[in-house]
């Protein structure tokens, strides 16, 4: 009996392990791009983003190229890491980079696997201020403050509300480089530009959630 007891606890211990286990990927990413209608004999400077490792992700660079030096440096205010690269004059009229990464991501469940809930963030009161003001291309009033409370209607908890925006960005956002207007991150424009402006859904839930809050 005492064996039967243990064998059924064993396995009871592998599905329940097998269960909360956490998926992983390993993949090669290639970061490339061009720059182009690069005017003659002036100076040209280049900033770009680099990938970082953290908790949940092993970042490995395998290869910088380009047709300026690349160099690595840390952004000041927020720690992050860019490639930048300069020249007084440039010949040419494009550029090209490419930084390959070999990458092992591994699954975030910051929810719960039962029982979703909220985790309360460990940031101070400074960095919750600068995350919640509003800027130029940003606002907390007006449109994205009136779609939050519409998409929000009927939630409890932020947790429900935060899904909700989630799911309207995801369903009504959409990469779109057409038209003019496009790159510059304006949520209004993302809301209810011409094609080619609603390329930024990161910044519309951003901005409706502040908006609702606020």
């Amino acid at each position: 009996m005492l064996r039967k007891a243990c064998v059924l606890s064993s396995l009871f211990l592998s599905f329940l392990v097998s269960s909360i286990a956490h998926d992983v990927r390993h993949f090669t990413f290639h970061y490339a791009f061009t720059v182009r209608n690069l005017p003659a004999e002036k100076k040209v400077r280049i900033w770009i983003p680099a990938a970082q490792s953290d908790a949940y992700q092993e970042v490995k660079i395998v290869s910088v190229r380009g047709d300026l030096p690349l160099k690595q440096n840390t952004e000041s205010k927020y720690g992050n890491r860019v490639y930048y690269a300069e020249t007084p004059s440039s010949s040419q009229s494009e550029l090209h980079f490419d930084v390959e990464y070999d990458v092992i991501r591994h699954e975030r469940v910051a929810l719960g696997q039962s029982a979703p809930h909220a985790v309360r963030a460990a940031i101070s009161s400074a960095e919750k201020r600068t995350d919640l003001e509003p800027d130029a291309l940003v606002p907390i009033t007006g449109l994205p403050a009136d779609l939050a409370v519409r998409t929000t209607q009927g939630k409890a908890g932020p947790l429900d509300k935060a899904r909700a925006i989630y799911d309207y960005v995801f369903t009504t956002m959409r990469y779109d480089k057409t038209g003019t207007g496009w790159g510059h991150g304006d949520d209004n424009h993302g809301h209810n530009g011409p094609p080619g402006n609603s390329e930024h859904p990161g910044n519309s839930g951003h901005s409706g959630n502040n908006g609702h809050h606020g």
